[in-house]
């Protein structure tokens, strides 16, 4: 629909659609940030003080990611130590690991890094018509850096259009500082219930890894690689109603993890591009991690797609 003719239906975009900001202001989620996008066919959340992180998200008013029991989590209870990252880990639609480590805990580098934890600055919130397109946009950029050592930053942009079913992410690691810095990324993407559910299937991997089943006690988590070739891929799960889709490019990301953990309360399909097969200690022993070199930059693209299927 041309912009003249859709604004002939409505008084103003916010009532089909928009963009808003907020504060939550209760419990441990207590001033959190977050900027709500609703494109009339999908709705998510932003959170800037984690990381510009995608928390909750819908598809034509129903659920697609999985929020944890701990739920949002202000970055001033992030345990850095072992494995206490799990006490802020709610999930969401993305939340994003990295950038000294990307796996399990070794040395000082707890459970997938702090970036997740990292409040993001010069946060930029826009909305336009761009031709007949309405586009959303939300940015800001996250420093991990330390007196004599590293000074790396993360910009990231999410884009969506109205009434499209779209999402947009790309982000830009910079090196700001002088010397050769070392980094990882792995894009934590965490689809829930009613999308997760044993009529679903995961779509586009091996038939192996495709079943979906329900929740089960005491069942253990599965971290499953799977290999691709090919510059672009895209990799889904469908339920019969809906499909959720994530798309990215392995010149950047030439790494992508499944993890089931189909357990009670704990029901969550993870799809992961990230940008080595290796976590933790083992991927410092192998030097499987991106170097960039002083004001060198690296930048990844990936989109989330949703689909009606009935």
């Amino acid at each position: 629909m041309k912009r003249q003719e859709l604004m002939s239906y409505i008084g103003s975009v916010e009532q089909i659609g928009g963009i808003r900001e907020f504060t939550f202001t209760d419990g441990r989620q207590r001033g959190v940030r977050a900027i709500e996008i609703n494109t009339g066919e999908v709705c998510f959340t932003v959170l800037p003080d984690r990381c510009m992180d995608i928390a909750n998200a819908y598809f034509h008013g129903s659920a697609v990611s999985w929020i944890s029991k701990t739920g949002i989590t202000a970055p001033a209870f992030y345990e850095k130590d072992g494995f206490g990252w799990l006490r802020g880990f709610y999930g969401g639609l993305i939340t994003t690991c990295g950038l000294d480590n990307i796996g399990g805990p070794y040395d000082d580098k707890g459970l997938h890094g702090r970036i997740a934890n990292t409040p993001a600055e010069k946060v930029s919130v826009n909305a336009k018509w761009v031709g007949d397109e309405y586009i959303m946009s939300v940015s800001g950029e996250m420093r991990d850096s330390v007196v004599f050592g590293q000074n790396l930053v993360l910009k990231r942009t999410i884009t969506a259009k109205l009434l499209s079913a779209e999402i947009s992410v790309t982000d830009t690691v910079i090196n700001e500082g002088f010397s050769p810095e070392n980094f990882s990324l792995c894009y934590h993407c965490n689809f829930g219930y009613p999308l997760v559910c044993p009529e679903a299937k995961i779509v586009n991997v091996p038939n192996e890894y495709a079943d979906i089943t329900p929740p089960a006690h005491g069942i253990a988590e599965e971290c499953i690689p799977v290999n691709y070739e090919g510059e672009e891929i895209t990799v889904g799960i469908e339920n019969g109603k809906i499909g959720a889709y994530i798309t990215y490019k392995t010149s950047t990301l030439p790494d992508f993890l499944i993890w089931k953990m189909l357990g009670e309360s704990e029901y969550v399909v993870g799809l992961e591009p990230r940008t080595s097969s290796l976590g933790g200690k083992s991927i410092i022993d192998e030097k499987k991690y991106v170097t960039i070199s002083p004001f060198e930059e690296y930048t990844t693209e990936f989109k989330f797609d949703f689909k009606d299927l009935k």
